[in-house]
């Protein structure tokens, strides 16, 4: 779950380059038992709901800052 949150703040434009060309590559001290990029589309399959639950989460704590627009 941690590589698919990272993801959504990187930058990159597809989850398949993010992850073969950053994560395999500057990654493997952080994450030791990377797995292949097959494999790891089918482990995101059962990280629907606890990344939901935590998006959720995170979307309700406020981070102290405010960003206002008055027209």
């Amino acid at each position: 779950m941690t590589i698919v949150i990272l993801f959504h703040k990187s930058g990159y434009l597809d989850f398949k380059t993010y992850y073969i060309h950053f994560v395999c590559r500057y990654l493997t001290h952080e994450f030791p038992k990377l797995v292949s990029y097959t494999k790891m589309l089918k482990l995101m399959q059962g990280i629907l709901v606890p990344l939901c639950s935590y998006l959720t989460h995170r979307q309700a704590l406020p981070d102290g800052e405010c960003f206002c627009c008055f027209i």
